[in-house]
Parts: C-alpha cells; sequence; structure tokens
C-alpha cells in the first residue's frame, strides 16, 4: 500500500471510530475492590448497525418516533458541533408516537456516511425511529436502515396510506436473529395482521402500523 492510500484509510479509520464511541453509551462498572472505573459500553446505538430488530425492538431502542414530511435538507461539510460532514434534516411532525409531539417541528444531523442510500426526500413523508443524540450531535435511525419507514398511497380509489421500510418489513414481527417476537397482545386482529405483513415482506396499512407502535411505546 503506497503512503497516499495508507494516509487515506489511516483518516477514515479514525473518524469511523470517532463517531463509533460518540454513538455509544457509557457505564461505570465496579472493581473488585468497590472502586469505580469509566469504561465504555458499545451497544446497538451504531450508526452502521443493520443487526435484525422486530418492531417492539425497535421501539424500545428509539428515543423519538413520529409521522412527518420531510422540509427541508442541508449539508454541512464541517459541522461545528460534531466537527465531521453531517446532514440536517427538518421534518414537520405529522403525528407524534414517542417522545414528541404533533404539529412541531423538528431537526436532526446524521453524519454523512450514514446517509448514502438511506437518505430522505422533501416533499416525502416518512415515520422515523431515531436513537438519542450521541455526544457530537448525531443520530440516526434505529437499526440504521429498519427504523426508516417511507409512507406511501395505495389504491385508485381508496387511497389507503401504507409504510415499509428499506428491509421490506422482513422481521418486524418475529426477529429471524434472536426468535423473539413483538408481544402485541391488545388486539389479536393487529397482531395476525402485523405477523403476516412481516412474514411475506409486503407494506403494512398506516392505521394498524401506528396502532402497533402505540401499543409498544406503552401508549
Amino acid at each position: 500500500m503506497n503512503n497516499n492510500k495508507f494516509k487515506r484509510a489511516t483518516i477514515f479509520l479514525i473518524a469511523f471510530l470517532l463517531v463509533t464511541l460518540g454513538s455509544s453509551k457509557a457505564s461505570v462498572i465496579l472493581n473488585d475492590n468497590g472502586d469505580s472505573e469509566d469504561k465504555p459500553k458499545i451497544d446497538r446505538h451504531f450508526v452502521f448497525d443493520t443487526v435484525p430488530m422486530n418492531l417492539e425492538e425497535i421501539t424500545q431502542d428509539a428515543e423519538k418516533i413520529f409521522a412527518g414530511e420531510c422540509k427541508k435538507i442541508e449539508e454541512i461539510e464541517n459541522d461545528k458541533e460534531s466537527k465531521l460532514p453531517v446532514i440536517k434534516y427538518t421534518f414537520k411532525v405529522t403525528e407524534g408516537l414517542k417522545g414528541i409531539g404533533e404539529n412541531k417541528e423538528i431537526s436532526f444531523k446524521q453524519w454523512k456516511p450514514t446517509v448514502n442510500n438511506a437518505g430522505y426526500d422533501v416533499g416525502k413523508n416518512y415515520i422515523l425511529f431515531l436513537y438519542p443524540e450521541s455526544e457530537r450531535g448525531l443520530t440516526s435511525p434505529v437499526g440504521f436502515l429498519q427504523g426508516q419507514f417511507e409512507v406511501d398511497s395505495k389504491g385508485f380509489f381508496r387511497r389507503n396510506k401504507v409504510v415499509k421500510n428499506k428491509t421490506n418489513n422482513k422481521g418486524l414481527y418475529k426477529n429471524p436473529r434472536n426468535k423473539k417476537i413483538a408481544s402485541l397482545k391488545k388486539n389479536t386482529f393487529l397482531k395476525e395482521y402485523i405477523s403476516n405483513c412481516s412474514e411475506l415482506g409486503i407494506p403494512i396499512r398506516y392505521k394498524e402500523f401506528t396502532e402497533a407502535v402505540k401499543e409498544l411505546a406503552g401508549n
């Protein structure tokens, strides 16, 4: 590897590690003598995390969940807070599902590399499950692509709104990795409907999807 390639690889690795550590949560662990020592605990708040998660797991890990329209996109090459290239998004919240009310405007920043093939378009509607902001003021959808759902209209006459994520809703009911099932217990129809859509990998009606999220969020 020549010197230029080595320098580029080193710079990318340093930036990657900085954002990773900034996106993790720290925990204080007691040693055998009862003294505290700070050790970083790396959890699922990780910008490239693609570990399969069901809808309950996505809901639990999200600090904010909302439906809204993307109103503005700003590209910031050297963000003052994070010292990294970021994309700043502004959304008009049409329905707050966890951690945020309706009819509000929210802005958040994502590290630019995490937006590739996972960004948003002005004028389009989404349901987003966002991690808590890191120490650098950055966030991303839970489970990377799994917590970003597009809202679309289906049907010529009825125009039902439906939602789907980048994995086509696969595994939203039963996590294919750990086999955990989203605990939807209040409504048998809702449970079966979400299960069927998840298994088939098809869009879920907006009404039923938001109803399931509210139940899982304890609303």
